[in-house]
């Protein structure tokens, strides 16, 4: 089946789809870029409040749609598949002049070959932040040159990585470079969270997704009560995410003996807080790029850590050691996601000056890795290339 998507410029129509919370970041800035090119286009998928904010239609929320692991992933398969079907019969009936896949990988390469499958020509594909091929399952580079028309990549590694296929492919620099900036001034921010922004201060962010949430706060928190016993001028902020009802972070909650804050301004926790135990992810490479030392953690199900084992190839699991090409800041994953040991790696941090300014110093070089700003702006201009 192959059609005309062609209208005029202003009342394209395009599908986005992003799975994920950061996707809904990173989907935000391209949907403003892409109105200053379309300023009447319509834009529907899946996406989060960031981008219905951007005037997209949310068909499936982002919340319901960012499940981890391989277990979590078999549950929600009847859902999952209900969701493609509704998706490729709406691109069906409102024919969108192209279909933006943000990372999301094992939901998007496939919705990309079913496009290029029932769609033929009619409809492009854009590929905007690569899924992590270079990490694990790398096979799927061949895939996606098949199905995809161009591809905007965020970290400059990539682009090499993709030519070698012979596909249209454009490094555009990072979009948290637009975006991780504090909202207000660390006076502001401690005086609102009624904390001293003179005492040693930890950033607690646990995850986006509610299986995250469940699985690390508990274990940062019982890390927190351990280093209270050998520094009781500690205060800690818990990051609460956008997507996940308060009553899920409350609910994991105990009455801790340190002074203890809970805030949404959650780039203002990563650049005020002395430093900050994160979950791996989006986060940590966002908590690089504001400068601030930090311990990773991550924690999943037996069956999905062990899957990822025999999968993944990169030595390191944390995006800000991943950018720098080394190990700077420490990861404890599954067994070693501990109390007692998280607990002493932010105490070796806190009572290590020297090796704190140095951790401090090389993650200030971060923004110098991923290229300038405006990445949405530039990857919109590839879109628009292919368009034409």
């Amino acid at each position: 089946m192959s059609y005309s998507t062609d209208k005029q410029d202003g009342q394209k129509t395009f599908l986005i789809i992003a799975g994920e919370p950061s996707g809904d970041i990173h989907g935000a800035g391209f949907i403003h870029a892409l109105r200053k090119k379309f300023p009447g286009c319509s834009v529907f998928g899946i996406g989060g409040d960031k981008m219905r904010k951007e005037g997209m239609e949310i068909l499936f929320p982002v919340e319901k749609m960012a499940v981890l692991g391989i277990t979590e992933v078999i549950k929600h398969l009847p859902f999952i598949r209900e969701v493609f079907r509704m998706l490729i019969n709406e691109a069906r009936m409102r024919k969108p002049a192209a279909v933006i896949l943000i990372d999301y990988p094992d939901f998007n390469i496939r919705f990309a070959r079913k496009i290029r499958k029932h769609f033929s020509s009619g409809i492009k594909i854009f590929y905007y932040i690569s899924p992590q091929v270079w990490a694990w399952r790398k096979g799927r580079i061949k895939t996606i040159a098949r199905c995809v028309d161009a591809m905007a990549v965020v970290f400059p590694f990539e682009e090499e990585l993709y030519k070698k296929t012979g596909m249209r492919v454009e490094f555009v620099g990072h979009p948290l470079l637009d975006v991780v900036k504090p909202s207000s001034t660390k006076m502001e921010f401690f005086k609102k969270l009624r904390l001293n922004p003179n005492r040693p201060t930890i950033g607690l962010l646990p995850g986006s997704r509610h299986q995250e949430i469940v699985r690390h706060l508990p274990v940062m928190l019982e890390a927190m009560h351990n280093l209270y016993k050998y520094n009781e001028d500690i205060q800690v902020i818990i990051g609460r995410a956008q997507n996940v009802p308060d009553l899920v972070h409350d609910s994991l909650l105990r009455m801790p003996g340190f002074k203890t804050a809970k805030s949404r301004d959650i780039y203002n926790i990563m650049h005020y807080s002395t430093l900050v135990v994160v979950s791996s992810g989006t986060a940590t490479l966002e908590t690089a790029l504001a400068g601030t030392p930090m311990v990773i953690v991550y924690k999943m199900s037996p069956l999905t850590y062990l899957i990822a084992r025999l999968m993944v190839s990169m030595p390191y699991i944390g995006m800000a050691n991943i950018v720098h090409g080394k190990k700077v800041v420490s990861e404890l994953i599954q067994r070693d996601a501990k109390p007692g040991k998280i607990a002493g790696a932010v105490f070796q941090l806190l009572s290590d000056k020297t090796l704190y300014s140095e951790i401090q110093n090389t993650l200030r070089k971060t923004r110098n890795l991923l290229g300038k700003p405006g990445a949405a702006e530039k990857a919109v201009d590839l879109l628009v290339e292919i368009l034409d």
